[in-house]
């Protein structure tokens, strides 16, 4: 499912239709193929290189947040492909022109944070996959009931 505001064009679906979306970010090739060798199970929490220069990722353990919201977070150079590995939580979506910043853009990091209007909420699970684009401000890691145990990996490409 494509969730768009003007520039925007958030991505939602499921695990398995990950590959229909090659040709808009070439770069989710190899994604797929790390998807498909099952190494995701087996790597220790962490950063982890690729092929292509302009794709890296994290994989990350944590405990959601109990909050009703928390601060957006914008990316100026790549896009987000967030995936639940175990757990489940909510995402929020925001509007960009609503966006003001709270401090300062981080270039190493490729972020800055801040507050705007919620467009939506989106409950993320181990079958799904969401793609955030530079510039879409959203909140991940906010809890969902009780079970606040999640572990993600977060594919990161420059676009």
């Amino acid at each position: 499912m494509l969730c768009h505001q003007k520039e925007q064009i958030m991505i939602i679906d499921r695990i398995e239709n990950l590959a229909k979306y090659i040709p808009a970010l070439p770069q989710l090739e190899e994604v797929v193929a790390i998807l498909e060798s099952g190494a995701l199970s087996t790597l220790p929490l962490g950063a982890y290189p690729c092929d292509d220069p302009s794709l890296r990722y994290t994989i990350m353990s944590y405990e959601t947040e109990a909050v009703d919201e928390r601060p957006y977070e914008i990316h100026r150079r790549d896009a987000d492909v967030q995936m639940l590995l175990a757990g489940r939580e909510r995402m929020d979506t925001g509007d960009s022109e609503s966006f003001v910043p709270s401090g300062e853009y981080s270039a190493e990091r490729d972020i800055v944070f801040g507050s705007g209007r919620k467009i939506a909420s989106y409950y993320a699970d181990p079958s799904l996959f969401v793609i955030f684009f530079p510039g879409e401000p959203h909140a991940p890691n906010i809890a969902v009931g009780d079970d606040r145990a999640a572990k993600k990996v977060v594919f990161k490409i420059i676009v």
